[in-house]
C-alpha cells in the first residue's frame, strides 16, 4: 500500500509540473468524444489529423490553458453508497442478509454480483497543456504534453472473504493488477487537402517518464481443516526513461449535402523502449532526483546504470492455525521478496484506437454527430469493446454554443456529457462534464471534467 501511494504521489507531481496532453479539449469532452469529424485545429490532433485540412473553418489555433481530470471505478455509485453504506432511515446499519423485494437474492449476494470477475478497479487520469507549445497554423500543427494513466484492481475474493468469511474448503483467487504510465509526447501533424476529401497524419516522439505495474499475479487463499493456506504471488515491474514513436493517420470527406464522414487510427504504429540510458530522463537523472527521488520511490537501484527493476513477491502459507500464529506471530502473512533478472531494455506497444465518425449540420442551428470506436489493444486507455457515441451541438446561439452527448459500450458501459462555451472572435472558452458508467449523477461510477481556453482565428 505504501508503495502504491508513493508511485501515485510522484506520478501526479510529474504530471502537474510537466503539464500535459493538449489535444483533448473541453468541446470534445462535452460531445462525449464524438469528435472524429468535427474537431478542428489543434483539437483535431489525437482524434483525426485530416481535420487540419479545413483551413476555411480555422486557420490558426493555440492552447492557452487546458485541463482534464478523470476518476472512475467499476462498482461504487452514489446511489449504491446511499442505499447500502449510509444506514437505513433511522441511521442503523443496513441488513445485508435480507432478501431483496420480489427476489430470493439477498442484498449481500446482489452486492457481490455487482463486482466484476476481474475485481474492483479504480483509476485516475490527468492532463494539462504546455502553453505556447500547442499550435496549429493552416494545415500543420505542433503539439506536446504528458499522458498520465493509473489503474489498480483488487481481487473479488477479498470482498467475498469480508462479506462471507473465509469458508472452510473454499479457495479465493489472489490475482491483482496495477498500471501506472507517464509519457511525454511531442507531435507534428499535417493534412493534405484534396477537392473532395482530406488525408492527414501525426508523428509523435514518445519520451517515457516512467511506468510501474504488476505484469503477472495469481495463486489462491483458502482455509483447510489444518489451517490457512496460500500460494499467492505477484511480479512487480517498473522502469524510468524511455524512447518511442507513434503514428496517427486519418481521412475525411468534404461536406456532402451537409454530411461529413471520417475515419482515423490513432497509434497505428506505437512503441516505447524503456529502461535504457539513451533518453532524456536517464541523461538528466541527477537533476531530476534532486527534486523528486524517482528511483527511490519506484524501488529501483540508485546505481547510475540501472533504470528498470522487477521483483517477485510471494506469500507461502501452509497449515497456519491459531496455535501456530500465537507461537510465532512474526511469520504470519510474511511476504518473500526476490529480485528477478531482466533485460536492460523493455519494449512496450502503445495502444491503438480505431475511430469512424459522421456528422450532419442543419443550417446554422445545430450539428448532430456520431462516432464508433474501439481499441485494437486492451490495456491502458484502450479497450477492445466497441463504443458508440451520439452528440449534438446547438450553434444557433452564436457566441454561446451548448452541447451534449451520450455513449454506449466501451470500457464504461454508458456515458453522458454536457458542455458549453463562450466563443469570441479570437478566443474560445469551453467547459464540460462527462459521467462514466451511468447516465445520471446518482448512477455514475466516475466523472471526467474539462476546461479549455484557446486562441483561434
Amino acid at each position: 500500500m505504501r508503495r502504491s501511494i508513493s508511485i501515485f504521489v510522484v506520478s501526479l507531481f510529474l504530471v502537474v509540473s510537466g503539464f500535459g496532453q493538449a489535444h483533448i479539449d473541453a468541446r470534445g469532452l462535452g460531445l462525449c468524444n464524438a469528435y472524429t469529424v468535427t474537431s478542428r485545429g489543434i483539437s483535431a490532433v489525437g482524434y483525426n489529423p485530416a481535420n487540419l485540412g479545413y483551413t476555411e473553418d480555422l486557420t490558426f489555433s493555440a492552447d492557452f490553458f487546458d485541463f482534464k481530470v478523470t476518476a472512475f471505478n467499476n462498482f461504487m455509485s452514489l446511489a449504491l453508497f446511499n442505499q447500502y453504506f449510509s444506514g437505513d432511515k433511522d441511521g442503523n446499519p443496513f441488513d445485508l442478509e435480507k432478501e431483496m423485494l420480489g427476489s430470493e437474492q439477498t442484498h449481500k449476494e446482489f452486492l457481490l454480483s455487482e463486482i466484476s470477475e476481474e475485481g474492483l478497479s479504480v483509476g485516475l487520469g490527468v492532463s494539462v497543456p504546455i502553453p505556447l507549445l500547442n499550435v496549429s497554423i493552416g494545415n500543420y500543427a505542433f503539439t506536446s504534453g504528458v499522458e498520465y494513466y493509473m489503474q489498480n484492481s483488487l481481487p473479488v475474493g477479498l470482498f467475498e472473504i469480508v462479506m462471507e468469511g473465509n469458508q472452510l474448503g473454499r479457495s479465493f483467487d489472489l490475482s491483482v493488477t496495477q498500471d501506472v504510465l507517464m509519457v511525454t509526447n511531442f507531435g507534428f501533424s499535417f493534412a493534405v487537402p484534396f477537392e473532395k476529401y482530406n488525408v492527414g497524419a501525426t508523428f509523435k516522439y514518445l519520451a517515457g517518464i516512467g511506468f510501474a505495474g504488476v505484469d503477472s499475479s495469481g495463486g489462491a487463499f483458502s482455509t483447510r481443516a489444518t489451517g490457512l493456506e496460500s500460494d499467492g504471488f505477484y511480479r512487480y515491474t517498473r522502469a524510468i526513461g524511455g524512447n518511442g514513436l507513434a503514428v496517427d493517420i486519418g481521412f475525411n470527406t468534404r461536406k456532402i449535402d451537409n454530411w461529413q464522414f471520417g475515419v482515423a487510427i490513432n497509434n497505428v504504429i506505437g512503441f516505447i523502449n524503456w529502461g535504457n540510458d539513451n533518453n532524456f530522463i536517464a541523461r538528466n537523472i541527477g537533476i531530476i532526483e534532486a527534486i523528486v527521488p524517482i528511483r527511490d520511490l519506484l524501488q529501483i537501484s540508485s546505481d547510475s546504470t540501472t533504470f528498470s527493476a522487477s521483483t517477485l513477491y510471494s506469500m507461502e502459507i501452509e497449515g497456519v492455525n491459531v496455535t501456530g500464529a500465537l507461537a510465532n506471530t512474526d511469520s504470519l502473512f510474511k511476504l518473500d521478496e526476490t529480485n528477478v533478472p531482466r533485460p536492460d531494455s523493455l519494449r512496450m506497444n502503445y495502444p491503438a484506437v480505431f475511430r469512424l465518425g459522421g456528422s450532419y449540420q442543419y443550417k446554422n442551428d445545430f450539428i448532430i454527430m456520431a462516432d464508433l470506436s474501439a481499441g485494437l489493444d486492451d490495456y491502458y486507455f484502450a479497450s477492445r469493446s466497441w463504443r458508440l457515441a451520439l452528440a449534438a451541438e446547438w450553434i444557433r446561439f452564436g457566441m454561446v454554443p451548448i452541447r451534449s452527448g451520450m455513449a454506449f459500450g466501451g470500457p464504461y458501459g454508458s456515458e453522458a456529457s454536457i458542455g458549453a462555451g463562450v466563443h469570441l472572435i479570437w478566443f474560445d472558452a469551453d467547459l464540460a462534464l462527462k459521467l462514466l458508467g451511468g447516465m445520471s449523477f446518482a448512477n455514475a461510477e466516475g466523472i471526467e471534467f474539462g476546461i479549455s481556453f484557446q486562441f483561434k482565428r
